[in-house]
C-alpha cells in the first residue's frame, strides 16, 4: 500500500495561524513524520512508533530522545513527559501564560522548562512559521541537555537547540507530513510525495517506490533546469544517517543541459523504484530507514542550473520481519 501526501503550496503556511485556537502542537497520527537536520549536518526523523490508549504516544527522536513517551491531551495543548519510573510530568501547557515554569526531568541534564515566548516567528529550511511558542530549558550540565525548542500549531516541533561538548547544536525542520499536509512549501507549485505507508517485510519485497508529483497552480510557466539528463534521485539512509542505497548509482546520464517546462495547470511526475539492497548488493537488514526523493534541478525563475534549489521529500521506511505464531 502507498500513500500520497499533498501540500497546496499556493496557500501560505501562515494559514496555520488562522485555524482554530486549539490546533495541536504535536504530531498525533501514525502517518505523520518530521525530518530534521542539525547544524552538524546530521539528519534524524521523528514519528509515532507506538501508542497506548487515546493519549499515550511514543515518539522516535522527539527533542533528540530516541524513544520518548508523551501523554497528549485530546486538543494537543498539554504534553506530559513520561519518566523512566513510569511517572509523568507536565512538559508544557500551550494555553499557559508566558513565564510559566514546569519542573520536568528530561534525561539526566534537563530539569525544567519555561514557556518563554508566544506568537513568535521561527524560520527553518522548511519555511517561515508564525504563532510559534518557545520553550527554554534549564539543566545541570554544561555540555549536554536541552536549551530551547519552538512549536507551531498544526505543524508541531519546528526547531530545537541542545548543548554538546562542541557547543550548541541546532536542529531545524526540513520536511514533514502532519495531518495530511506536507512542508516545505514552494510558491505556485503543488507537491505530492508518494512513499510506502506500511512496513516492508524483509525478503518479500525487493524494491520500493518513491515519487514527487508537481502541479503548476500559477498563471506562468515554471521551468526546471537540469545539469544533465538526470532529473531526480532517490536515497536510502539507515538509522545512523549513513547512505546505504542510491538510485543513480552506476547509472549513466547525458551531460547536456536541459529544461523541463511545467505549463499552468500541468502535472509532472519524477521518481522510480529503488532496490532494497546496500551498496555491496546485500539485502537490507530489518530496521528503520529514511527514504528521500529529490528533483535535482533548479525551479526558481532567477536561478540557473549552476545555482540549484532542489525540491525534495522524505519519509521513514520500516523493514520488518514476518511474524509467526508458535504452535
Amino acid at each position: 500500500m502507498k500513500i500520497s501526501t499533498r501540500l497546496s503550496v499556493v496557500s501560505s503556511l501562515l494559514l496555520a495561524s488562522q485555524m482554530a485556537v486549539a490546533a495541536p502542537y504535536i504530531m498525533v497520527s501514525p502517518d505523520d513524520y518530521q525530518s530534521f537536520k542539525s547544524s552538524h549536518n546530521t539528519s534524524i526523523t521523528s514519528s509515532i512508533i507506538d501508542a497506548k490508549g487515546a493519549h499515550w504516544k511514543q515518539y522516535s527522536n522527539f527533542l533528540g530522545k530516541k524513544n520518548a513517551w508523551l501523554w497528549v491531551s485530546s486538543d494537543g495543548q498539554q504534553l506530559y513527559w513520561k519518566n523512566d519510573d513510569g511517572s509523568k510530568q507536565l512538559l508544557v501547557d500551550f494555553d499557559d501564560t508566558i513565564g510559566t515554569k514546569y519542573d520536568v526531568q528530561i534525561g539526566g541534564c534537563t530539569h525544567s522548562a519555561t514557556l518563554a515566548q508566544k506568537g513568535g516567528t521561527v524560520t527553518s529550511s522548511a519555511g517561515q512559521f508564525e504563532d510559534a511558542v518557545q520553550l527554554s530549558f534549564s539543566g545541570y550540565c554544561f555540555d549536554e541537555g536541552l536549551e530551547s525548542a519552538w512549536f507551531v500549531p498544526q505543524i508541531g516541533l519546528v526547531r530545537w537547540n541542545q548543548d554538546s561538548i562542541l557547543g550548541s547544536v541546532a536542529f531545524e525542520l526540513q520536511h514533514a507530513k502532519v495531518d495530511g499536509m506536507t512542508v516545505p512549501n514552494h510558491k505556485g507549485l503543488e507537491l505530492t510525495a508518494q512513499f510506502p505507508s506500511e512496513p516492508i517485510i524483509g525478503g518479500q519485497q525487493s524494491t520500493v517506490e518513491a515519487y514527487i508529483t508537481l502541479r503548476n497552480h500559477s498563471e506562468r510557466t515554471v521551468s526546471l533546469d537540469f545539469r544533465s539528463g538526470q532529473t531526480f534521485d532517490i536515497y536510502l539512509y539507515d538509522e545512523h544517517d549513513q547512505l546505504v542505497q542510491q538510485w543513480s548509482r552506476d547509472r549513466m546520464f547525458t551531460q547536456a543541459l536541459q529544461t523541463i517546462d511545467i505549463q499552468p495547470g500541468e502535472v509532472k511526475r519524477f521518481g522510480d523504484e529503488v532496490e532494497l539492497i546496500d551498496q555491496n548488493g546485500k539485502p537490507l537488514d530489518i530496521g528503520t530507514y529514511r527514504l528521500k526523493v529529490e528533483i535535482v534541478g533548479s525551479y526558481s525563475p532567477e536561478a540557473s542550473a549552476f545555482s540549484q534549489q532542489h525540491l525534495s521529500a522524505e519519509a521513514p521506511l520500516y523493514i520488518d520481519k514476518m511474524m509467526t505464531l508458535d504452535k
